[in-house]
């Protein structure tokens, strides 16, 4: 049976229910500009009331009640729509990293401009069309040595900031594994303490904040997929191209930690070639085992050297092109993070069976590891842009098919280096004496100096802005000829075994476009296209994701952010309960003084 003192208590009750909520509201105000975190809602029950059918209750017209109660606090989350953001989140980081570095590619290239390298390319072909006009001016001569140091320093000058573009890439793929490693050891560290305050009873809304600020970040290095576990706990798991999502975390522990590939050392006759040397082109079989250096989480001062057994194995951490003759081109390190049994100690020692290469299939890591592979090809197609110039003026200009023969235009090491970008250069000798172009028809008997003639061997170099060829076949010197001279009556020049043994390029046969080709010029004009359309199509994407994801975050902030117009309200309401209960003390006061003194009248 119910009474004052009964009364009191459920009086008390609601004072203390009323201050929880404000102590809530309070914290909710405070966090009101704190980064992930959820508003926290007080839920309120009504507390067992008297009169429970019993044999021993009294007759009474209905239960009455004893108070209020704080059922629980919890905090305001949709778990579908933080799947939704994470999965956004992932393409987008992919999409940005990508625009953000081609948009430097293009910078590298400035094109168009007037320091661009389709404008120097230009003023290289206009110079030996102005010196077939005029071949014994030694300034048009001069000319043509100064545009050609312009072109060949304008195509090494982009491929080094290429290289160097290249470098930051991998800087940025090293220091994301490192951040990579640091979010799941603190996801790890706080699975154990959201369990430990599970298994007390309570609700650790401020820990799940906190973790699921840090699913966010990851899901910015990668895809990820998450599991409920038992007392709170969660399981990560991150999404493979072309494969199934791996376990990386369990519960408490990081199941696998990412490493990441400083450089791959493979020894080929005693001598080491490193990233450095990419590309190279090797000759078949491969080396049986290579060595890769790995910062172990990321971390520049845990570095490991692992050694991996197997030729095929190259090709999982590597990209390789498999070229005819059975030679093989190394391009570069592909991909630059590998995964590693971390459950075997913190640190361990690693090995190849405790590692795997880790191609994530978006985010971050995706996007850098794609522009890694996009700035490769374009330094694949500058290189085979310097080759096919270096080959073709120094084939015609020494009218020889032996690059040690004659007097070439450009350094010969350009002809044969996988990286003919880096070493384009004039050749010293005619840097040092003009007099040793090869203007005209016929050689002198020196072979040291040319005749100026009448300038057809110059008009034939100018032509070759215009000549169409299948550049990507031009590897060797017998490749461009087969390529692009017939006979003077059309037939193919000696295409058995191509020989220049007696022939004149410029007066025995004719210079040809040939069909299935494309000029220099257009060749190097493609290169820019295709990075103007892949930029444009980050860009786009770019615009599409953010536009969805500005969608979900604003959907997630209808539910999980603090209004502070709602706060408000929330405390006003609290308040005023608050003081309706304490005026209620003063109601039972009166009536138990009453009670107590007054009877005594």
């Amino acid at each position: 049976m119910s009474g004052l003192f009964s009364t009191f208590n459920i009086v008390k009750r609601g004072m203390m229910a009323q201050q929880t909520a404000l102590t809530v509201v309070s914290h909710n105000v405070a966090n009101a500009n704190t980064e992930g975190y959820s508003v926290q809602r007080v839920d309120l029950k009504t507390t067992q009331p008297f009169g429970m059918a019993s044999r021993m209750s009294a007759a009474e017209p209905g239960q009455i009640g004893t108070g209020v109660e704080v059922a629980s606090i919890t905090r305001a989350r949709d778990k579908f729509l933080d799947v939704q953001i994470r999965k956004e989140t992932s393409t987008l980081n992919r999409y940005k990293t990508r625009e953000e570095f081609l948009s430097s590619v293009e910078s590298i290239f400035t094109e168009p401009s007037d320091t661009g390298l389709a404008n120097t390319l230009t003023k290289f072909w206009d110079s030996w069309n102005a010196l077939a006009t005029n071949p014994e001016s030694s300034t048009a001569r001069t000319l043509v040595k100064s545009n050609g140091q312009a072109l060949a320093e304008t195509v090494t000058h982009n491929y080094r900031q290429l290289e160097d573009l290249e470098n930051n890439v991998g800087d940025l793929i090293q220091q994301n594994t490192f951040d990579t490693a640091s979010i799941l050891t603190q996801i790890a560290d706080l699975n154990q303490q959201i369990k430990a305050v599970v298994i007390g009873g309570k609700i650790p809304n401020d820990l799940y904040d906190r973790r699921d600020l840090l699913l966010d970040k990851l899901s910015e290095k990668f895809s990820i997929e998450t599991e409920e576990t038992e007392f709170g706990g969660i399981k990560i798991k991150s999404k493979i191209e072309n494969g199934d999502p791996v376990e990386i975390l369990t519960d408490g522990k990081v199941k696998k930690g990412v490493a990441y590939i400083n450089n791959l050392t493979i020894n080929v006759g005693g001598k080491d070639i490193t990233k450095d040397d990419y590309p190279i082109t090797l000759d078949n079989p491969l080396p049986n085992k290579f060595n890769i250096e790995v910062f172990v989480d990321g971390d520049i001062n845990k570095k490991q050297t692992i050694e991996i057994n197997g030729a095929d194995n190259l090709k999982k951490y590597c990209h390789v092109e498999e070229l005819s003759g059975g030679k093989f081109k190394i391009l570069s390190i592909m991909p630059h993070t590998v995964f590693y049994e971390k459950q075997v100690s913190e640190t361990p020692t690693l090995s190849e069976d405790l590692i795997s290469p880790s191609k994530f299939d978006n985010g971050t890591f995706k996007g850098l590891e794609s522009l890694y592979s996009e700035i490769n090809d374009y330094k694949k197609q500058l290189n085979t842009l310097a080759k096919t110039i270096a080959i073709s003026v120094n084939t015609v200009h020494s009218n020889s098919k032996d690059s040690n023969t004659g007097v070439n235009f450009f350094d010969k090491d350009a002809e044969t280096s996988d990286q003919a970008a880096k070493y384009l250069k004039i050749n010293e000798d005619i840097e040092k004496d003009v007099s040793k172009i090869n203007a005209g028809k016929y050689l002198n008997s020196d072979k040291d100096n040319y005749a100026a003639g009448n300038g057809e061997r110059a008009l034939m170099l100018g032509q070759l802005r215009n000549t169409r060829m299948e550049i990507l076949k031009i590897s060797s010197r017998e490749e461009f000829l087969k390529n692009v001279f017939k006979n003077a009556d059309g037939t193919d020049i000696n295409t058995a075994n191509v020989s220049l043994t007696g022939t004149n390029l410029v007066k025995d046969v004719k210079l040809v476009s040939n069909n299935s080709g494309t000029t220099v010029d257009n060749y190097f004009k493609a290169t820019i296209a295709q990075l103007g359309v892949s930029n444009q199509e980050a860009k786009k994407m770019i615009t599409n994701q953010e536009a969805l994801l500005d969608q979900l975050v604003v959907r997630r902030e209808s539910i999980s952010g603090v209004s502070l117009d709602e706060e408000m309200t929330n405390m006003i309401q609290f308040q005023r309960a608050y003081q309706a209960n304490a005026k209620m003390i003063n109601v039972i006061d009166e009536l138990l003084d009453v009670v107590v003194n007054g009877l005594k009248r």
